[in-house]
């Protein structure tokens, strides 16, 4: 009855509204005033305050409204993503990211034979499994961190590891570093911190001597986890870390078309999408940070994937030629074999790209013997040059 009556109220002080010019809040308090408080046999009560001795304190004061012209304002999310691990500020950062256990793979081997134990004081202890006869080296030496192509105020970029005392008669004291190297690629993927390093020193390193690697793969497991998310209905180049085709799930890092970072250093895990087989793509590296241009739909999964373009401007440099014809199991086995590479500065233009010509046969000191001759192209593809039909072949790779 009584919401009965006040709606009756109301109505009739709506129309009165119309004949006396009495606001809207004032017609609302007359309701107020009519209605008065609540009832005493109300169901329900406000609570009073209770103080921590028990005793019983005045109620809280309510809020203060805010005027009609004023938004009313949140708390903003104070919640950001942790800082990337990776994204070095100095030297500091860097010797510790680098403070532990790393192994290396060789190029044609999923096994580890090299690892590497940094202090954080800097000193270092490489253990060498020799291809040879399986026996273990061992280097100690300490990690002199410098700056090669990074800026003063800037974290270095740049590894010279001094060798102090080693088990390794071959080298014994012709060697005073088992190599320089400039990190010029690194991720989180999947659970593990992934170093590319490019050796920079001339003549050998204990990398190049028994695995003839210039381009050592380093990866240390942390449990780091990611805090990206993928990219969807793009078209990108990113770094390719690794491949599981049984899942068809491709871990990529986005980068530059020359091979710079872009945003946080993680390779983050792409589903292919169903008309697209990773086992059909082409014959390129999967892994280690090659590039790829990738193609992903409205849900983030890839829809194709090709060679990524090296180079800003299209060109290559011998030296990023090298590190692509070293992905090529056939090179991979001659270099094995003790043969090595020559460039001369030259170059053939093969499906309308510049290529890089590099020899490779043997040193014999006062002359070189060149018995293979192959062709990089910026996207990635190898030719092999056969001197019967004078034509440059695509190779194909493992």
């Amino acid at each position: 009855m009584k919401k009965r009556w006040t709606s009756g109220l109301l109505s009739l002080l709506l129309v009165l509204l119309l004949f006396s010019g009495c606001s809207a809040l004032e017609a609302l308090e007359l309701i107020k005033d009519r209605d008065g408080p609540e009832s005493s046999d109300s169901s329900v009560s406000e609570p009073s305050s209770v103080s921590s001795s028990g005793g019983e304190t005045s109620s809280a004061p309510e809020p203060t409204p805010s005027s009609g012209s004023e938004r009313p304002t949140f708390p903003e999310n104070e919640w950001e993503p942790e800082s990337d691990p990776l994204d070095f500020e100095d030297e500091n950062a860097l010797r510790t990211a680098l403070e532990g256990e790393w192994a290396y793979c060789p190029p044609t081997s999923d096994d580890p034979a090299a690892w590497i134990t940094f202090s954080g004081e800097g000193g270092y202890c490489l253990r060498v499994r020799n291809p040879k006869n399986d026996a273990i080296l061992e280097y100690r030496g300490f990690c002199q961190l410098e700056h090669w192509e990074a800026g003063e105020g800037e974290a270095p970029d740049m590894m010279i590891l001094t060798l102090s005392e080693t088990t390794d008669k071959q080298i014994g004291s012709q060697m005073n570093s088992i190599g320089d190297y400039r990190i010029e690629q690194k991720t989180l993927c999947d659970g593990e911190v992934v170093l590319g390093l490019l050796q920079l020193n001339n003549g050998e390193s204990v990398f190049s001597l028994y695995f003839n690697e210039m381009y050592p793969i380093w990866k240390r497991y942390t449990g780091w986890q990611l805090q990206g998310e993928g990219r969807k209905a793009e078209t990108f180049c990113a770094a390719a870390w690794k491949i599981d085709y049984g899942t068809q799930t491709v871990w990529l890092d986005d980068a530059m078309a020359d091979g710079s970072n872009i945003g946080r250093y993680e390779a983050l895990p792409y589903q292919a999408a169903g008309q697209l087989d990773l086992s059909d793509l082409p014959d390129w590296p999967l892994s280690d940070g090659a590039l790829w241009t990738v193609q992903t739909d409205d849900w983030g999964r890839v829809v194709k994937m090709q060679p990524c373009i090296y180079g800003s401007d299209g060109q290559l440099t011998e030296e990023e030629a090298a590190i692509l014809l070293c992905e090529f199991g056939e090179v991979q086995g001659y270099l094995e074999q003790g043969m090595t590479m020559l460039f001369e500065g030259g170059t053939e233009v093969i499906g309308e790209e510049p290529c890089v010509v590099i020899a490779l046969g043997t040193d014999h000191g006062e002359t070189f013997v060149r018995e293979r001759f192959y062709a990089v192209s910026p996207s990635g593809r190898i030719y092999v040059y056969d001197p019967f039909t004078d034509a440059w072949n695509a190779a194909k790779m493992d």
